[in-house]
Order: structure tokens, then sequence, then C-alpha cells
């Protein structure tokens, strides 16, 4: 019997059952990449890539964001993005959190529409709105500086009281993953929320590359220092403009807010 199953299985494989049985395809779109692919290395299929194909997302992903095993290890995200991509000749962790995003949110429209219910409250009232945002009308944010060498993900910044100059990079899905499980084995996920961003960022100091050597510095910049490089970095970040405004439905304020990523975004209740 399970011999029969499996040949049964093979031969599936083989054919396009969806498109030859029953007429139908998985659609396929390509979405835009915020860094244009310019920082990631030349020996990298993803090197001056300006588009990546995804698949629409099929009940086989839903299950994906229901799996236990992936929340507990906090991949579900990356692991809905891998299943979705088409081309599978790089690997995912290597992007840098704005193309991720830009991903998550194009495999998002694809399984549940673009429409995304939130609850915000008014800046003027306090009054709580539900607000639907459009995800197809945010904006990306193209990568507007250049790096210190073409195909690094490396870039330059003169710290305004030290006078130190910084070279950091935008950080990728890997580096989060690793920022995150830092942070839980130490168990300072929010008392070093700053410092842990940029040590994980920065990649060297006036030309000094010793890590316990950053870490010594990181926690003794100015916090001018500090403020400035966060804000350069953030500011020049490629990735999508998650801005979004709306008017309060009791006192009529035009609201400016950051579009949150609530349960909704991808367990939408409607």
């Amino acid at each position: 019997m399970s011999e029969l199953f499996g040949n049964n299985a093979a031969q599936m494989m083989k054919k396009n059952v969806m498109k030859e049985d029953f007429g139908w395809e998985v659609p396929v779109e390509s979405v835009p990449l915020p860094s244009r692919g310019v920082i990631y290395s030349p020996d990298s299929t993803i090197y001056n890539r300006e588009t990546i194909p995804i698949k629409a997302m099929t009940a086989r992903d839903e299950d994906i964001l229901s799996s236990q095993a992936y929340i507990k290890e906090g991949t579900v995200i990356s692991e809905l993005i891998k299943s979705c991509v088409t081309d599978k000749s790089f690997n995912i962790d290597d992007l840098i959190l704005g193309d991720r995003n830009a991903l998550m949110i194009s495999v998002r429209i694809t399984g549940y529409g673009a429409d995304y219910n939130v609850i915000s409250t008014c800046k003027n009232c306090s009054h709580k709105n539900n607000v639907t945002v459009m995800l197809s009308d945010l904006k990306i944010n193209r990568l507007t500086i250049n790096p210190t060498e073409e195909g690094k993900n490396e870039f330059e910044f003169t710290l305004p009281v030290t006078k130190k100059s910084v070279t950091f990079k935008f950080l990728s899905m890997r580096d989060d993953k690793d920022r995150t499980a830092e942070q839980a084995m130490l168990k300072t996920a929010t008392g070093e929320s700053i410092t842990s961003f940029l040590r994980h960022s920065i990649l060297s100091i006036d030309g000094i590359k010793d890590k316990n050597k950053i870490r010594h510095f990181v926690n003794n910049m100015p916090a001018f220092d500090s403020k400035e490089l966060r804000k350069f970095i953030r500011e020049n970040e490629p990735g999508m403009d998650m801005g979004a405004n709306y008017i309060c439905e009791k006192c009529s304020f035009n609201n400016e807010f950051e579009v949150p990523m609530s349960s909704e975004f991808f367990w939408p209740s409607t």
C-alpha cells in the first residue's frame, strides 16, 4: 500500500496537476528589491537584482504560519518567505531586513489581499480608530547612498562629537536572528536594544574591527553620536515606507502613524 502511494505521489510530482487537471496555476509575480541588489556580493545570484519572483500563498503555506515549532523558534516569517520565493539559488537569510520586508508584504498581499486592518489611537483625542491600510499603496525607500565598495554592504558615517569614522552595514535576516538569540540568552531584550543594534551594525571604528573594542566604544560613546548614527542608518536603509495617515472619526484630526505589525498582518480575522 505504501509503495503504491509512493508511486502515485511520484507520478503526480512529475505532472502539473493544478494546470492539467484543474486548469489553474499558482500565480507568480516579481517583487522589487529596495536595495536593487547592489549591496550583495558579486558571487551571489541576487547581486544587482532588481526583483525577486514569488508565488502566491497557498493553503500549504498557511500550515507554516500555524506551525508551533516555527512559532517557538521565531522563524515563521523566514520559513514563509522561503516557501514562497521561487528562486532557490540564494539563502533567504542573506537578505537585508528592508528587502525581506518588501517580500513579506508582497507575500501577505498574495495570500490575504492588500487590506490590513489595524487599531490606532488618535494623537489629538485618544479615540481608538479602526483603520484599513492598503499595503499595495506603501512606497519603497530605495537605496540612495553609495557603499564603500561595489557589491559590499558597507557604508561610512563620521560621528559628530568624537569625529570617528564608522563603517556600518544594514542588518540582514541572519544578523537579526543572531541579535535576537543573543538578547534572549542574556535576557536583555529591552535593556540593551540600542547598544545591541549598534554592536551588530558597526563593522569598524577608525579602522578598528576588533569586536570587543567596538563593544567597549559603543557602550561609552556619546549619546549624541549614538543618536545621529542610528538616525543616519534609519533614514538611509532601503526598505518599505511604513508611514500612513488617517482622519480621526471622532475629532477629524489628521493622524500620521507607523503601520504596526499586529497579529492581523498574517492572521486576519476577516
